[in-house]
């Protein structure tokens, strides 16, 4: 924190006082509409600086809206180390009082904090120029270096006894520096800020060279078995042709290139996207592979880990040439067996510990072996009383001495093999040493199955010979096999456990990390990286993008993703309207650059993917042979307004708005869970498994299907789930079953933020099997939206129900409708009452 660079988006927010925070045109004038094109690098990096600003003030005031539930955290004491210079009083150490530890909330490095005398629940609380602090350091669970937005003198400081947590800055704060950045690798950065395809499309000279990367043959023997992985994974072709593009790029000398790969729903993105990842792998082409979110990032991780696994004859000998950054806890590391062998922090602790001068690996397989070198004299030791262990000398025989002490040495030796061909990258434990310690590992399993058969004799027992029960023959063929087994490695000298994170980074060929985390990923640190992968590309923030454009060494590029889903969140409308939000990947589509699409989809039934194919991607997208079997066509509940698609008209809802603005329909939840309720029951009848997920791109809505579902459906979670999420929420999801609760009922046609396009698209293509979407026919069919042309689409194929026909759906909605009218009655004396005086009688 000392290097200013690092403070300046901190001295900005530090700057403001709750006024500044609450003001929605403080940085109007600064915000300029992001150009389609740039003239120079400095143009194209500074044009981010006033929005990403602006971004971050919108989320400061988000959170101070909602102070009444943000997290706290009491502070114990609150100390200000001796220091000089300009920050003299700034940098502070905090210890937490001890009820805190293991509590929801402890904050984080990164995390921006209000210090306060008094609990806060309201703004005023926080007084108009609070003490801002920035999480620099967490020392342990108990203590905390907080760098502090104005001086606390002495007297003061017994006085804050509250953290309160505002926002993480720390995505913000990495992008903050990357457009600061002066000397960095601005190679990519370049090729995007014209997007000419002349610029960023394919090389002329290797088309022309029909340049094909050497040991990538899709049709015949390939050294390295790249090709045969890719085979045996049977891409489709358009699958197969993106990754082959991709691959070219690695021999290309004369231009720096960013691909795009285009992947509609269902088209096996990701499965593209883990095939190429591992053609790399297997190429030792330094690669960074990014995404939006931890979460994102951990998807694709486990996808490539999978294909390293199936593909290798030693499991899990590779791993070590990949590595993972990231949040522990949003990855959920802890709660997955898929990814931990590569996860940065769990690698750095296990070479820790397997090269540990007093208890790593060397010194457990030399224990191993003056064993079988001095097993006699071990046993007499151990009748002496003189063993290592603890354990009284009487309690053993010989024989059950050889078989305890042998296994216990066997556990450990084979527990730091298994680390060391998993967390060492292949550079350092080749093939050949593998080879070795299998080799050796077999010949100790022999020696172990030998004293297993033999513990139960007559002799063993006794313990009369020590040679009858571990033979001279079987010690002698497991110590010429350990000595095979190298005794060092070409490891530089670990000093502590910053010198295994930069070895682990520097080593890996394949690094994965969220596209802000990229900027930690500087020469020093990493080496060069010649290659980025962006997954997800289209749902990430140009200003973000362009942190991984800026990799050391970096030569080209391939992005992922579909800028007709979901783009990036964005809070400020300034910052919308300025196109912030809009992705790298969007704007070069928007200036004409290439992209491949990927032409199959795998997922929805044919008549599900029937309208968004058309609508969105004029028809391009063929069904999957599988998808168009009779086997993919369910009909979990009779009648025709629950086939595979339908639309359920529910004439008779009614929009509400709540204290949040955000619309609900209580007529469409009762619709919704009187049709989940009857799946479930069908469910539990026949004992069929049902997925189930409903949408809605309403806050509002959700909150009300998740208040009336509650605990109603998981007595038979075994067989039946049911996920509700809001449409931002469902991006990459899939379930058997989707259930759209559209909301908006009324005269005029007025839908308002049901109407975009990208939503819209994310909400049609969830389903696998069946898809029935519910809303108000005649609202959606005057707004002049897509919901309008999917209505026309729902009654031309014969798919335009009314829920009024269902006596079931009829009866619920009858008796909600009471319900509500008993509502406005209540409200209508309520408000009578009150006109009156509150006091009469009636």
């Amino acid at each position: 924190m000392e290097n200013n660079e690092k403070t300046r988006l901190l001295d900005k927010i530090f700057s403001w006082s709750i006024s500044d925070i609450l003001n929605k045109d403080l940085l109007k004038g600064q915000i300029r509409t992001i150009p389609d094109k740039f003239s120079s690098v400095e143009q194209y990096l500074g044009c981010f600086v006033a929005p990403l600003l602006e971004e971050t003030r919108t989320e400061l005031f988000s959170s101070l809206r909602s102070l009444s539930k943000t997290p706290v955290f009491q502070i114990y004491s609150l100390d200000t180390p001796d220091s000089r210079g300009s920050s003299k009083n700034l940098f502070h150490k905090i210890s937490l009082s001890e009820a805190e530890v293991g509590s929801k909330y402890q904050p984080k490095c990164g995390d921006l904090i209000a210090l306060t005398k008094v609990w806060t629940k309201r703004i005023s609380d926080l007084g108009q120029y609070p003490v801002l602090a920035y999480v620099c350091s967490m020392d342990d669970d108990r203590h905390i270096s907080v760098l502090s937005s104005k001086p606390i003198c002495m007297e003061e400081k017994f006085a804050y006894r509250y953290g309160v947590f505002l926002m993480t800055l720390t995505s913000n704060t990495r992008i903050w520096n990357a457009l600061h950045q002066e000397g960095g690798n601005m190679t990519l950065i370049k090729s995007v800020l014209q997007a000419d395809k002349t610029d960023i499309g394919p090389c002329i000279s290797c088309l022309s060279d029909g340049n094909v990367p050497e040991g990538i043959v899709f049709h015949g023997g390939c050294p390295c078995g790249v090709s045969d992985v890719i085979r045996s994974l049977k891409l489709n072709l358009s699958q197969e042709s993106a990754v082959l593009s991709c691959l070219r790029l690695k021999d290309c000398v004369h231009k720096n290139i960013v691909k795009l790969i285009w992947g509609p729903p269902g088209t096996g993105k990701t499965k593209t996207v883990a095939t190429l990842l591992y053609a790399l792998l297997k190429l030792r082409l330094r690669t960074a592979t990014c995404a939006p979110t931890n979460t994102a990032v951990a998807e694709v991780a486990s996808r490539l880990v999978s294909l390293v696994l199936d593909s290798s004859e030693c499991k899990p000998y590779g791993l070590g040439d990949i590595v993972l950054c990231g949040n522990r806890d949003r990855m959920r590391i802890d709660t997955r067996d898929d990814i931990g062998d590569i996860f940065l922090d769990i690698r750095i602790q296990a070479l820790s510990g397997l090269f540990s001068p007093f208890s790593g690996w060397k010194v457990h397989l030399e224990e191993l072996i003056d064993f079988l070198e001095n097993t006699e004299v071990k046993w007499e030791r151990y009748l002496g009383g003189n063993d290592d262990s603890d354990e009284d000398f009487s309690v053993l025989s010989c024989g059950e001495f050889v078989v305890d002490r042998f296994l216990g040495y066997l556990e450990k030796f084979d527990h730091d093999m298994v680390n060391l061909f998993t967390h060492l990258p292949t550079s350092v434990v080749t093939s050949a040493v593998v080879k070795n310690i299998r080799a050796a590992d077999l010949l100790l399993r022999k020696a172990e199955d030998h004293l297993r058969r033999y513990s139960s004799s007559e002799d063993f027992q006794r313990g009369s010979l020590v040679y009858d029960s571990f033979d001279r023959v079987h010690r002698v063929l497991c110590l010429e096999a350990l000595r095979l087994v190298p005794r060092t490695f070409n490891l530089p000298d670990f000093v502590d456990d910053d010198d295994i994170r930069k070895f682990c980074l520097q080593k890996a060929c394949t690094i994965f990390c969220t596209a802000s985390g990229a900027a930690e990923m500087n020469e020093d640190r990493t080496g060069s990286i010649e290659f980025l992968v962006i997954d997800e590309a289209a749902q990430l923030k140009e200003c973000e993008a362009a942190v991984s454009l800026q990799l050391p060494g970096l030569r080209h590029a391939v992005l992922i993703g579909d800028e007709l889903q979901l783009p990036p969140v964005i809070q400020s409308e300034i910052c919308e309207r300025a196109k912030f939000g809009r992705s790298l990947f969007e704007r070069l589509v928007g200036l004409g650059h290439e992209k491949h699409l990927l032409d199959v989809q795998y997922r929805m039934h044919p008549s599900i993917s029937q309208f968004p194919n058309k609508e969105f991607y004029e028809g391009m997208i063929s069904d999957a042979d599988f998808v168009k079997g009779n086997d993919y066509q369910k009909c979990y509940v009779r009648g025709n307004m629950y086939g595979t698609y339908s639309f359920i008209n529910v004439g008779r809802g009614r929009e509400e708005f709540g204290d949040g603005h955000s619309p609900k329909n209580a007529v469409e939840v009762a619709v919704i869970f009187e049709i989940v309720s009857n799946l479930f029951k069908v469910s539990k009848d026949s004992a069929t498994k049902m997925s189930i997920g409903v949408i809605s791109p309403y806050k509002g809505q959700v909150k009300a299907l998740q208040d009336k579902f509650g605990e109603e459906f998981s007595s038979n979670s075994e067989l039946f789930t049911v996920n509700v999420r809001s449409v931002d929420g469902f991006q990459g999801g899939e379930e058997d079953i989707i259930i759209i609760s559209t909301v908006r009922s009324n005269k005029n046609g007025n839908v308002g933020f049901l109407s975009n396009r990208q939503r819209a698209n994310v909400a049609l293509t969830r389903a696998r099997y069946c898809l029935w979407v519910i809303g108000n026919g005649t609202t959606l069919g005057l707004s002049g939206s897509v919901w309008g042309k999917l209505i026309a689409d729902a009654k031309r194929r014969g798919c335009f129900f009314n829920a009024e026909d269902d006596t079931r759906l009829k009866v619920a909605m009858d008796d909600v409708e009471i319900e509500l009218e008993d509502s406005d009655l209540f409200s209508s004396f309520r408000s009578l009452s009150i006109k009156n005086g509150g006091g009469k009688r009636w």
